[in-house]
């Protein structure tokens, strides 16, 4: 494969610059062709879309399994696990501990109450997605779709989700492998809502 011997910046000079300085115009159409190919490349809306899935799944996930701990450490033990009460306050909720078991477990269920509605934002982002993918062209249908700005927020929205992009540093292929990821990720979450 050619795109594991390019970085970011060499790909975006000669995609968006047309700068075929270090990158021969034929080996640029090589590169472009891999890093589609594997990265299944998506409308920017659309991975912003796959992004935002990714979000709220992991805040159901996070907040479940939080609630879940709490309960068990509780049961276990009398008390809550408190050095992990905080992390509850990142989503907006206040559980306290006032030494009685019963209204702390009243907390936490209207905690997991509350964040039930982000089940049904989830499976709308679901449905949404699915319609967007079949009304977007790939960028080999469509070459102005994927516009240098389009190109630089998909850079962005990797980096908000966690991932460490160094323009000179980062292959074609590492970048393209983590377009994959997130959607593959997003293709199982929409397998578990599907349940």
């Amino acid at each position: 494969m050619a795109y594991e011997n390019w970085t970011v910046r060499q790909l975006m000079n000669a995609w968006f610059k047309k700068d075929y300085s270090e990158m021969s115009e034929e080996e640029f159409y090589i590169v472009k062709t891999e890093y589609i190919d594997t990265a299944g490349l998506y409308d920017e809306n659309v991975f912003q879309k796959v992004s935002y899935i990714h979000f709220i799944n992991s805040r159901i996930n996070s907040i479940t399994l939080s609630i879940k701990l709490q309960k068990d450490f509780l049961k276990e033990f009398g008390l809550p696990y408190k050095p992990a009460l905080p992390f509850l306050n990142k989503f907006g909720h206040r559980v306290r501990w006032n030494g009685d078991e019963e209204d702390f477990i009243s907390q936490l269920d209207k905690v997991e109450k509350r964040e039930s509605r982000y089940t049904s934002i989830l499976e709308n982002e679901m449905v949404e997605l699915k319609k967007l993918q079949k009304e977007t062209k790939t960028p080999e249908e469509d070459d102005d779709k994927l516009t240098r700005e389009r190109f630089i927020r998909t850079v962005n929205t990797l980096g908000k989700i966690g991932y460490k992009i160094d323009y000179d540093k980062t292959t074609v292929e590492e970048m393209a492998l983590m377009i994959k990821q997130q959607t593959e990720e997003v293709d199982s979450i929409n397998n578990t809502v599907k349940k």
